[in-house]
């Protein structure tokens, strides 16, 4: 046998030296740099095949003496993004060194190793294994470190020197801090913690922000400048942020010299508690009945209801931004009568109102919170004031003081500042004109003014609120004139629990209030879908058997509540076209759609190409790296390998028509049982009515783009035998009908329509319908709409012809005794505008309303990552406040809900409260039920761009 050579080619060599040549690489930085130098205490292994953690757990156990947080898992492709940040670091550091000479931190830092450590989210070998995604892959030329239980605690100071000392339980940041004596405790507002494991805290620790502490544990990192070092919070969050790649045995090394502490190191402060905002008696945050500076979290909901004679208050405040609070309030005044006793009978005066405040300053160490703000603004006048207010916290007590115009100036204790600028700042107009709704510009900072202040104190016991405050009022403008013996004020708050909060109080000297509030993050609101079907595990490896098409269409519905079209192959690529769009998280369907397309295609299917639909029409797409994706939901992975996996794409306009390896047989019917809902918040006859029962909504499918829809609704249980006032009108009657409507049947027909919907080409959208459009109209109607996908810009223009329809809600056209029936032209231009700021979101209208008349409605809406939103809409047409009657325009509030964060299963389904402070004729649009720009959701950014929301 012929011996094969030994010899290798020049290009074999070549070969073997490209490959080899990385790896010394790595090796001559790894000797050149001290961050593979393991200091006294730990240990490095690395891998010479790709390793699960927690695999190399359950091999090589932690042992008593190795610490679990202390944990390092060593990336070297980390390391370059990881140096970028340290010369930017020093590089401003240098900076800040020239301006300030007591800081010495560039040399510190310049000594600090490049690890490439990243977190690691736990060191519990089962417990990694139970959640996959979590778990990462060691590979060839990572490692593992692991340390011995480190016993101190580093503090950085800003000269680059550290004061270490022994870790011990119960002791906080303040208590490190005063045991070194550097900086001094008072002069300190945050600190920055990097705990052992590497995840990063903001702790604040002054007795105007604290916050709640968690305790450090050992090998934890301090970095607290004080606030005179001239160190913003974006350079001490980078900072800190490399401190987290380190160790305290890193850091001990790189400093110049360190301290000892100059004191015993004792557990003496208390816990700390955050700052508890509580609502006054009109529902802003504040003490009693005046308001403080105070601001919740965006996306707060709160609803108050307080009783304090003659005055029962419903109020209901949102957050749509982190320094603006809107709210509007129902205020039933029991010792005044709505109006005559021979058209309203013994109906006692009820008053509507819309409030604003705006947060000017933020508080810091020296200066006060401050905001300004409105109370009923366009209302009567009856409440009408505003305000100045100044808030400041020490400690457990939080400090208010404000100067009101108005309703909370009436006691006329300090004259009117801006008086001294102008004289007409002295009197004060009336509040919103003859019909309310008014904006009164020339009554606002006018008038009497009044010094108003208050505190409020925590209990140690945290569920427990005292409140005392100085009232500028002196209630001598009322209806009918109060008694109060004292401006002084005073009262207790119990927190029930963390959403619920009771109040009681003296007020005026002589009258007793009695309050309860309900608030909630309804911006961080999100419910385990408990009932919903299980995701299916994902594993790496594709399946060796495919399921029938048939049964993971079916698990597709089960899992996401989309339906499934059709499903085609071409090459590696597999096309699921998906309708029935529905739900306010999509990323989070489609994760569980692939999840369950991964466990059943076939192993030769490298792509998923997924078309979102409605009736027929494509309007986006996903298309998504199988092998990527399933990368991202089995292993954690270091930032430098993440790709995306799923890729939004526009349709593919002459794509061709691939065979289908399943395709749906087209339903021509279906129904469904449904709860219904129905409610009218703020009318004069209650400040809630309601109605709720059963619906049966049904679909006729006559072909992919044509459908009849309609509803039935059954009436079980409401309170509209209360709704007896029909309002005056000197318009078309074509909304103050509404008591008519809702209580002369219990069985309604709200909706029965033809409607086709079409695509004229790559963005252009149209529609067609006819039938029985809402509870009010019936007619006909077309709608275009220009919509470029990812757009934040749309347009769209639709026009109607209709007819008031009984008020049975039937097929008879004879409302209000009218054989005939009144009818009219009405249709709206519309700009759809998603913004990019804040998540808010922007339409205008042009057109004819309902009562022919002709105006322009401005809608404005914040919308959260969980879905939930909050807006507001106010139309001007060509009608005078005199015809329009008392409201003067139409306006109004909603706060609109996913049953999605609601519920325990995936709904489709939205809960949409609105407030709408006067039900009138002028202004009003016509209801449909189908509108192009939430039928081509799909084709927004927001929709297509945004992750699923995750408390």
């Amino acid at each position: 046998m012929k011996r094969s050579s030994s010899k290798i080619s020049f290009p074999t060599w070549m070969a073997v030296i490209l490959t080899v040549l990385p790896s010394f690489a790595v090796l001559a930085e790894t000797l050149a740099t001290p961050e593979m130098t393991n200091p006294a205490g730990t240990f490095s292994e690395g891998v010479t095949s790709e390793e699960r953690l927690s695999d190399w757990l359950l091999r090589k156990p932690l042992t008593d003496d190795l610490y679990p947080l202390g944990l390092q898992w060593l990336v070297p492709e980390e390391r370059p993004a990881q140096s970028q940040q340290k010369a930017q670091l020093l590089s401003e550091l240098r900076r800040l060194e020239g301006r300030d000479p007591t800081v010495h931190l560039s040399e510190f830092v310049d000594a600090l190793p490049v690890t490439g450590r990243i977190p690691l989210p736990a060191a519990e070998a089962r417990w990694l294994q139970a959640n996959g995604a979590s778990d990462p892959v060691i590979a060839p030329g990572e490692s593992v470190k692991t340390q011995r239980r480190s016993t101190r605690v580093a503090l950085l100071m800003s000269d680059g020197s550290i004061c270490a000392m022994n870790q011990r339980d119960g002791a906080v940041v303040q208590d490190y801090i005063t045991a070194c004596n550097y900086p001094a405790l008072d002069n300190t507002d945050v600190a920055w913690v990097i705990q052992s494991d590497g995840t990063l805290q903001v702790q604040k620790i002054a007795s105007w922000n604290a916050t709640p502490l968690s305790e450090l544990s050992p090998g934890a990192i301090i970095w607290a400048p004080s606030r005179d070092a001239q160190f913003s919070v974006e350079l001490s969050t980078r900072l800190a942020t490399f401190l987290a790649t380190q160790t305290v045995e890193t850091v001990a090394q790189a400093s110049r010299r360190e301290r000892l502490p100059q004191a015993a190191l004792r557990p003496s402060f208390t816990v700390q508690k955050g700052l508890p905002l509580t609502s006054n008696d009109w529902g802003l945050i504040g003490v009693l009945q005046t308001p403080s500076a105070r601001m919740e979290p965006e996306g707060e909901f709160r609803f108050n209801y307080s009783l304090v004679g003659p005055y029962r208050r419903y109020n209901v405040f949102v957050q749509p931004f982190n320094g603006l609070s809107v709210g509007f309030r129902y205020s039933d005044i029991r010792n005044q009568l709505y109006g005559s006793a021979d058209k309203t009978g013994t109906r006692t005066l009820t008053d509507k109102s819309i409030d604003f405040k705006l947060r000017l300053i933020e508080e810091d160490h020296r200066f006060p919170q401050l905001a300004v703000g409105i109370t009923d603004v366009g209302g009567t006048g009856l409440f009408s004031s505003e305000y100045v207010v100044a808030s400041k916290r020490t400690g457990n007590f939080d400090w208010s003081l404000g100067l009101g115009w108005g309703y909370l100036g009436s006691s006329n204790n300090f004259g009117n500042p801006l008086g001294k600028l102008d004289t007409r700042f002295n009197t004060r107009l009336g509040g919103g004109g003859n019909y309310g709704g008014q904006f009164r510009f020339d009554s606002f900072f006018r008038g009497p003014t009044a010094l108003f202040g208050g505190v409020q104190y925590h209990l140690s016991s945290e569920k427990w609120i005292l409140k005392a405050e100085y009232d500028g009022n002196n209630y001598q403008n009322e209806r009918v004139t109060l008694r109060q013996s004292t401006p002084i004020n005073a009262g207790v708050v119990y927190r029930q629990t963390p959403s619920i909060d009771w109040s009681l109080a003296l007020e005026r000297g002589r009258a007793l209030m009695f309050g309860v509030t309900v608030h909630a993050p309804m911006a961080r609101v999100s419910t385990p879908k408990s009932s919903d079907p299980v995701r299916p595990a994902v594993v790496y490896r594709r399946p060796l058997e495919t399921k029938p098409w048939l049964a993971t269409a079916v698990d597709i519905t089960g899992l996401s509540g989309w339906s499934v079209k059709r499903i085609a192959q071409q090459g590696d690529s597999l096309r699921v076209e998906l309708d029935g769009l529905s739900g306010a998280h999509w990323d989070d369907r489609i994760d569980r759609i692939l999840a369950a397309l991964h466990r059943d295609a076939p192993a030769t299917i490298n792509y998923f190409d997924l078309v979102l639909m409605s009736q027929g029409v494509s309007l986006s797409r996903r298309y998504v790296h199988r092998d990527q994706w399933a990368i991202d939901n089995t292993q954690l992975l270091p930032p430098s390998k993440r790709v995306p996996s799923v890729t939004p794409l526009p349709p593919e306009d002459d794509a061709p028509k691939q065979a289908a390896v399943w395709e749906r047989t087209p339903g021509t019917f279906g129904y469904a049982l449904t709860p219904s809902w129905q409610q009218s918040i703020g009318g004069p006859d209650a400040f809630v009515l309601f109605k709720a029962g059963l619906s049966l909504p049904m679909q006729w499918r006559l072909a992919e783009d044509w459908t009849v829809s309609g509803a039935l609704n059954l009436n079980l249980i409401d309170n509209y035998d209360n709704f007896t006032y029909t309002a005056p009108s000197n318009l078309p009657r074509v909304r103050t009908y509404a008591r008519e409507y809702m209580t002369e049947s219990r069985i309604t027909m709200p909706n029965l329509q033809l409607t086709h919907f079409g695509q004229a080409g790559t963005n252009h959208f149209y529609s067609a319908y006819a039938g029985y459009l809402e509870s009010e109209f019936a007619g006909v109607g077309a709608e275009w709409l220009y919509r470029p996908w990812h757009s934040p810009v749309a347009v769209g223009i639709d026009v109607n012809r209709v007819q008031q329809r009984n008020f049975d809600q039937f097929f008879g056209f004879d409302a209000a005794g009218q054989q005939t029936g009144y009818n009219v032209s009405t249709g709206h231009a519309t700009v759809y505008w998603d913004t990019g700021w804040q998540n808010v979101h922007a339409n205008v209208s042009v057109g004819q309303y309902l009562a022919k008349d002709r105006g322009v409605t401005v809608e404005l809406a914040r919308i959260f990552d969980n879905g939930v939103s909050v807006g507001a809409w106010a139309t001007k047409t060509n009608v005078s406040s005199a015809q329009f009657g008392e409201g003067s325009f139409d306006k109004g509030m909603y706060l609109k809900i996913p049953f999605d964060v609601l519920m325990t299963t995936r709904t489709g389904d939205w809960a949409n409260l609105v407030y709408q402070p006067l039900t009138r004729d002028g202004g009003a649009k016509l209801n449909r039920s189908f509108q192009l720009y939430e039928t081509t959701r799909a084709r927004s950014k927001r929709d297509t761009g945004y992750r699923p929301f995750k408390p």
